[in-house]
């Protein structure tokens, strides 16, 4: 560890023999040799998803799905079980029968995402990105999470550790509880971030996430939900600045140990240059993923309207607005389809059931079960299918 890091160690008096480490201020700047080619094309990366997304016919569909999807992948990071299918099931029923039980915690995530994304609307930009919004965020996360023993939305009040079942096993112990608001607050300095007038050139937005996302981590605010707050920081960086949203988990997911070296690397021996490399690598395959992903959906979407065209229906037939729809809620009962189409229930059960006939959607299950809902299977198997393997290195 470097001499400017070791002044940063301060003693624990509750674990004798044991040291936090406190972070140094959050840079502003990093230097970055041999690496601006992969800052580059991580930016041409985001106009390339910019200009595909404002081209899709129904956007907030689109996204609506890989919000989800991005929500499943970050809690996988951390160990739950959940995966898309049953997160959509549990979202249109609302009830956890034969679900696993950290079906919740994935909704939650869906939850808080959504709601920093609303803020960034209603408050303005980058000055909703606040220490208050990420107390938010994380409240949203562990609303009625069983298992998580603080207080939602709370800064901790107590020191934790990076693993190891005690402290003197750790690969990382963060600052002190004291320290955390402090290091927030001057996180909230990039977050927020505006060219000085003494700054030679502006910070990339794509420097600028890496450079949060490390910074978050180390300082580890919260007892738990520190990894998946995080990771829901950084579309709403994009967001806050006009860009479209870009969901990382898929890749640090498929490079997780890379991701816990990585940061390892600048929380230890701040060496930030590899961590931005690879991070902006991620930003550039998650982007072309996007940009993917919302071409096979509006693919499978032309291909159903396609299929309901051919059968001469009354052009306001309530089926024929069901594809759009179903791209971005891909597992549905029969009564959402009622609240959102303000049908009656005889004619949505009449047009699932058509659209049961045609293939595009199955019942999974006992078609008596309490909970009958309808899958897009081909959307589902579109969004399970697993990242390409990447060569970062």
């Amino acid at each position: 560890m470097k001499n400017t890091d070791r002044q940063l160690l301060v003693p624990l008096p509750e674990y004798p023999g044991a040291f936090a480490l406190v972070p140094p201020p959050t840079p502003r700047f990093i230097p970055l040799p041999g690496i601006q080619g992969k800052v580059a094309k991580a930016h041409e990366a985001l106009g390339a998803l910019q200009a595909a997304t404002a081209a899709l016919p129904n956007p907030n569909m689109v996204t609506r799905t890989l919000d989800r999807r991005e929500a499943v992948r970050s809690s996988q990071i951390e160990g739950t079980s959940a995966d898309v299918n049953e997160l959509l099931a549990y979202e249109a029923t609302g009830s956890e029968e034969g679900l696993p039980s950290d079906v919740i915690v994935t909704l939650n995530y869906v939850k808080a995402l959504e709601y920093g994304l609303e803020q960034i609307k209603i408050r303005g930009g980058t000055r909703a990105l606040t220490c208050d919004l990420i107390r938010e965020l994380h409240l949203h996360l562990m609303d009625k999470v069983k298992d998580y023993y603080g207080a939602p939305g709370e800064f901790r009040e107590c020191q934790n550790w990076i693993g190891g079942l005690q402290i003197y096993q750790a690969r990382f112990v963060p600052p002190p509880p004291e320290y955390v608001r402090p290091c927030l607050e001057d996180l909230e300095t990039i977050l927020q971030y505006g060219p000085a007038e003494e700054d030679q050139f502006e910070v990339p937005i794509v420097i600028r996430m890496a450079i949060v996302h490390a910074q978050f981590e180390t300082i580890h605010p919260f007892i738990d939900g520190n990894g998946r707050v995080g990771r829901i920081l950084l579309p709403l960086m994009l967001a806050a600045e006009g860009y479209s949203p870009v969901y990382l988990a898929g890749f640090l997911k498929a490079n997780q140990q890379a991701y816990y070296d990585a940061l390892a690397a600048v929380q230890l021996r701040g060496e930030w240059t590899e961590w931005v490399r690879f991070f902006a690598i991620g930003v550039e395959v998650a982007a072309q993923e996007s940009i993917q992903i919302a071409k096979d959906l509006t693919t499978i979407c032309d291909r159903w309207e396609q299929v309901l065209a051919a059968l001469n229906l009354r052009s306001d037939a309530a089926v024929n607005r069901l594809p759009k729809l179903l791209i971005g809620t891909p597992v549905v009962t029969v009564q959402q389809i009622v609240d959102t189409l303000g049908i009656s229930f005889p004619a949505a059960s009449k047009a699932l059931s058509l659209l049961e006939e045609k293939g595009i959607l199955v019942q999974p299950g006992e078609k008596r079960q309490r909970y009958r809902t309808f899958v897009a299977k081909e959307v589902i198997e579109l969004l399970d299918r697993p990242p390409g393997q990447y060569h970062i290195y």
